[in-house]
């Protein structure tokens, strides 16, 4: 009865250290990809900008066909 106690005591203790372990590596990926968020934004802006822009369209000459 004492090793089931001691048993689920340690598990716990190792649980929450695993725990605050992986904590730190999810905080750490979520600001990396806040900060590929924020950029992808940015390039997204600025494509729409450059887009929104009039572009000189090449004049088509007409051409016609001379009948023999």
């Amino acid at each position: 009865m004492i090793t089931l106690i001691v048993t689920f005591v340690v598990g716990f203790v190792v649980g929450i250290l695993v725990g605050r372990n992986n904590a730190a590596k999810v905080n750490r990926a979520v600001e990396d990809s806040v900060e590929l968020y924020e950029k992808a934004q940015a390039e997204i802006a600025e494509l729409k900008a450059k887009a929104k822009k009039p572009t000189k369209k090449a004049t088509k000459k007409a051409t016609k066909k001379t009948a023999k």
